[in-house]
């Protein structure tokens, strides 16, 4: 098989270019994508799977898109068989041969690459939920027992429930008897985002822990009271600065000029 895909290589690839230029809206397939794949074909007379394993995943690294790489290959497979169908070079009997001991060796092929598409994605999906973890909660210990959690960006459904776990676990890491959560930088507070954030301060109530919640803007205000919540359950502060001097106060410090 590999010395016959070699021989009829550029006959292949001419027409793998041509069928894929047939497709709506394609847009062009370089060249050295195409010999890729058929070399990834004239892999097949081999009976290494782990070989067949390897290169399946490195071109599930070199080539992004899953669809167009498993169309590709589907590609290269029917322009193989159409140019083994129409050579004169194999007897009836051959050609039964032929078919019988390559045809499931290519559809393999198919089946490997598309599970290493898998698994790659799998694998990103997880370094994304470890990376989102991390940024949803960067609780910052800025003075002894006092802690800041800076809220950037949307809040969604997702985010939130990592915000609450995340935050009881840096809360008791750093044994934060004040925890000041910085809402400044969050663009859109709505009525969602706001029980989120209520939930989080009562959460680290429980825990023994005073929350103060700064960077409050007049229409945050105006959302929370809408609410019926009493504000009497946690603490404000309008500034950064004004909640750090707050916390100071809690633990029974303060700033003296030297």
């Amino acid at each position: 098989m590999i010395n016959w895909i070699e021989e009829h290589k550029l006959e292949i690839a001419t027409n793998v270019e041509h069928a894929w230029n047939q497709r709506e809206n394609g847009q062009e397939i370089a060249n050295e994508k195409i010999i890729d794949m058929i070399y990834l074909f004239e892999q097949i007379d081999c009976n290494d799977e782990e070989r067949r394993q390897q290169l399946c995943q490195l071109y599930s690294q070199k080539y992004e898109y899953f669809q167009d790489t498993v169309l590709l290959v589907q590609l290269v497979e029917e322009a193989v068989l159409d140019t083994v169908l129409k050579s004169n070079t194999h007897s009836v009997e051959k050609l039964s041969i032929f078919l019988k001991e390559n045809y499931k060796k290519m559809h393999d092929i198919e089946r490997s690459l598309v599970k290493e598409y898998e698994h790659s994605y799998k694998d990103a999906m997880n370094m994304q939920r470890i990376a989102l973890k991390e940024l949803s909660t960067p609780i910052i210990p800025i003075l002894d027992k006092i802690s800041v959690l800076p809220l950037v960006g949307t809040i969604d459904t997702t985010r939130a429930k990592l915000i609450i776990e995340n935050v009881l676990e840096g809360v008791l890491k750093h044994k934060s008897e004040v925890l000041l959560i910085d809402i400044t930088g969050v663009p859109v507070i709505d009525t969602m985002v706001t029980h989120h954030i209520i939930q989080a301060v009562k959460a680290v109530k429980l825990l023994g822990t005073t929350c103060i919640i700064v960077g409050i803007r007049p229409e945050i205000a105006q959302t929370i009271v809408s609410l019926g919540i009493d504000l009497d359950e946690f603490m404000t502060a309008g500034t950064l600065q004004r909640g750090v001097e707050e916390a100071l106060r809690l633990t029974k410090r303060k700033i003296s000029e030297v």
